[in-house]
């Protein structure tokens, strides 16, 4: 639990300076320009950020981390703080990896701090360059296994809609949009009513399609549905709507909101099943905005089982 949280969000609480911080080598500060705080052993510095974080004081946390402290540690409040103490009074352990660097493991789910300590001739300090990155692969690694749930969750979804007729219609289809139009069930989310059929999908697709051209996106991606193939597809190219209603099939298409800091993959599936990932590139937005259809030709690979279960 504490590790699912705290991936979803590293919502850190900040905390305060007490008598740990005696075991400094530096007593002063970091300023702009200046050297964060360093400490005579890793375990020394693991305890001076344990006391920070319970007693949430934003002096020793830059003292800790330097002025950009907030990049890395999000300020306190909320169930996030207490699950991380909670998880920190459990267990903490200085995790050495024997060339000089240690993460500090909290809890006893496998979580690892991301900002690692690296030892220097003046002792050892927090890595805050190296942490920065690893929160930004750690991002991108949970965003691209959370899109791959949502685009099964999508595909589920469509073949259960297709099996109900919708707006008096005696017509069985599959969704033409993400979110229904309100009023209607012409997509795969739709307000609950009372007496009324739940939708196949719930309301974080609401926000799928609401912040789809939006900075956000949902787990770091945007959603479109596609409404033809292509050549490489099975079963060949060919439209799936005929008058605007898809009776042939449906597909989907995902694409990082920032390329290399949201998501890498960009991916797709259709109705036939199969789930496909593609590194787009740096130009990724203009690429995955100009593809119209379900294609998964030169480049597109099978997303790996082990990603999928």
């Amino acid at each position: 639990m504490f590790a699912a949280t705290i991936a979803l969000a590293f919502a850190l609480t900040a905390g305060a300076q007490d008598q740990t911080l005696a075991q400094q080598t530096q007593a002063q500060s970091p300023g702009p320009g200046r050297a964060q705080l360093n400490f005579k052993s890793a375990a020394a510095a693991m305890d001076a950020f344990g006391a920070a974080i319970r007693e949430n004081s934003e002096d020793a946390l830059r003292t800790l981390f330097g002025q950009d402290f907030r990049d890395l540690i999000p300020p306190a409040g909320g169930e996030t703080r207490d699950t991380f103490i909670a998880a920190w009074n459990q267990s903490h352990a200085i995790v050495s990896s024997g060339d000089g660097r240690a993460r500090i493991a909290v809890g006893n789910a496998g979580w690892t701090f991301p900002v690692p300590l690296v030892e220097t001739p003046r002792g050892w300090r927090f890595d805050t360059h190296a942490g920065t990155e690893e929160m930004r692969l750690r991002r991108i690694g949970r965003n691209e296994l959370a899109v791959i749930q949502t685009m099964l969750a999508i595909y589920d979804a469509q073949r259960e809609y297709a099996q109900t007729s919708h707006d008096g219609s005696n017509l069985l289809v599959y969704a033409s949009k993400l979110v229904s139009t309100p009023g209607k069930h012409d997509g795969l989310y739709w307000p609950d009513q009372a007496g009324g059929a739940p939708s196949p999908l719930g309301p974080a697709f609401l926000d799928a399609a609401s912040r789809a051209s939006g900075d956000a996106g949902l787990h770091g991606y945007r959603f479109k549905l596609l409404t033809s193939q292509g050549k490489d597809a099975p079963g060949g190219a060919y439209d799936y709507a005929v008058d605007g209603l898809l009776f042939g099939g449906f597909a989907v298409l995902a694409w990082p909101v920032k390329y290399g800091d949201t998501g890498i993959e960009s991916f797709m599936v259709s109705h036939a099943g199969a789930l496909y990932q593609r590194d787009l590139g740096a130009d990724t937005a203009r690429r995955a905005e100009a593809i119209k259809q379900f294609d998964p030709g030169a480049g597109w690979r099978k997303v790996p089982a082990q990603d999928i279960e």
